[in-house]
């Protein structure tokens, strides 16, 4: 079967979750024989590209990476989501490839032309749901104060992107001056909107939920890995008989993690492993342990400080008073079997919507309990008191409490681990996708 995935960028530049995740379902089709093929988008940070397209394979994966300066665009607010332009060279690429079924991954830099263009062709599309970017254009669902955002209104999400980018600062300097005003919904095509003007970006903001969901009910199915991102959409006007649920599947680890306890008698080590940025609570992680006061407890940081200097810096001062706390860096993929092994539980305390963080899955691969904050997907993939514990998101004297649970109890870390159960193999993933690709193909193909 001939599949092309489309992503928002792609290793090895980038390797966040969804690229990782992308290119190891990429690389299991493959050796399952399928031609699979990759349109991302390759971003240029130094603005020194206009356009370009190169053919950059990967692994062996064939991937077309399209560079575009976005500067050049008349509507900064449209171009976030829609390009006629961009879409027109999607589906020039598609009739190059002629693929059997399109999967989309993500599509933040490209735009959701490309749902349309292969609409236009008859090609079935699937579109992944890894995130909240279709209901907001700062994909996280946070106000610019770090408090948990209900959805889309267009005078909050100026208050959001302005901070970052001086073209939505100016448009919020100009929606306060004249007074802003609801306007109109934006026709389906946009075509009105893409031209330059404070008026123009307002309405393609405005317009934008709108008109993301009407294209994406052209797509052939919405997938959601998370029951708690499929009730979110729902909220938000998204037809319950068009999403499907697939959990996600991770790869085997690449070798055997001891069993816990991983330390001695009476020491009880806690993990961190993500990027030291505030929505993923490391604050509160390190607070609740100053708090506790207990001398048996470890806490182990494994995480990229670059991303968010300002904030890891604080957080690293306030941490290194306590000598029980150790930042040790991040680490690569390949080096996720030994960090994992230094480590009993995983705590993910998280302050925003987690859909389904691959390190859960990994952490439980490995046998690993992991504490995890009540919000979003983390609640649904951690049982509190059968493969781990949670805690009130954002209140460190709960986490403080679970965290006293495993130092007076000895017994608790091993508990946890038992009640773990299997874990989804991405293998078993690529299969739910094959049954959905090879069905709709059919379909296509009886048309």
């Amino acid at each position: 079967m001939k599949v092309a995935f489309v992503v928002h960028q792609y290793p090895p530049r980038f390797s966040t979750g969804t690229e990782l995740y992308a290119h190891r379902l990429a690389l299991h089709l493959r050796e399952a024989g399928h031609d699979v093929r990759v349109f991302t988008n390759e971003p240029d940070a130094t603005h020194g590209t206009a356009l370009k397209l190169i053919e950059d394979p990967v692994d062996g994966v064939p991937v077309t990476r399209l560079t575009f300066f976005d500067g050049l665009v008349p509507n900064h607010a449209l171009h976030d989501y829609y390009s006629v332009f961009l879409g027109k060279l999607f589906g020039n690429w598609l009739d190059e490839v002629q693929p059997d079924v399109v999967h989309v991954f993500h599509l933040m830099g490209i735009g959701l032309s490309v749902v349309e263009e292969c609409r236009r062709r008859g090609i079935p599309v699937y579109v992944q749901l890894m995130d909240y970017w279709y209901l907001c254009p700062t994909v996280q669902l946070l106000r610019h104060d770090g408090s948990l955002c209900d959805g889309p209104e267009t005078k909050v999400c100026l208050e959001c992107l302005a901070p970052n980018d001086f073209g939505y600062q100016f448009l919020r300097m100009f929606s306060q001056r004249e007074g802003f005003v609801e306007v109109a919904r934006p026709d389906a095509t946009h075509n009105d909107l893409n031209q330059g003007g404070m008026t123009a970006q307002r309405k393609a903001l405005h317009g934008r939920p709108e008109f993301i969901r009407r294209v994406l009910e052209g797509a052939t199915a919405l997938v959601a890995p998370s029951m708690f991102l499929k009730s979110l959409y729902l909220e938000h006007g998204y037809a319950d008989d068009h999403m499907i649920h697939v959990p996600y599947g991770v790869d085997p680890l690449p070798g055997d993690v001891p069993p816990v306890p991983v330390h001695g008698e009476g020491t009880v080590t806690f993990g961190f492993f993500g990027s030291v940025n505030p929505q993923k609570g490391l604050e509160i992680l390190v607070s609740a342990f100053r708090e506790s006061r207990d001398e048996q407890l470890r806490l182990v940081v494994r995480g990229n400080m670059q991303h968010f200097p300002k904030y890891a810096k604080r957080v690293r001062a306030f941490a290194d008073v306590d000598a029980r706390i150790q930042f040790l860096g991040p680490f690569p993929h390949d080096g996720l079997v030994e960090a994992l092994g230094t480590i009993d539980i995983l705590v993910v305390p998280s302050v925003w919507y987690e859909n389904t963080p691959f390190v859960v899955l990994e952490a439980f691969s490995a046998g690993r309990p992991v504490v995890a904050s009540d919000l979003g997907g983390l609640s649904e993939l951690v049982r509190d008191g059968v493969n781990g514990r949670t805690f009130v998101a954002g209140d460190p004297g709960s986490l403080m409490n679970v965290m006293r649970d495993f130092a007076e109890d000895a017994e608790l870390v091993k508990r946890l681990a038992a009640g773990i159960g299997e874990v989804k193999s991405l293998e078993d993933n690529a299969r739910d996708f094959l049954g959905l690709w090879e069905r709709a193909s059919s379909r296509r193909a009886s048309a």
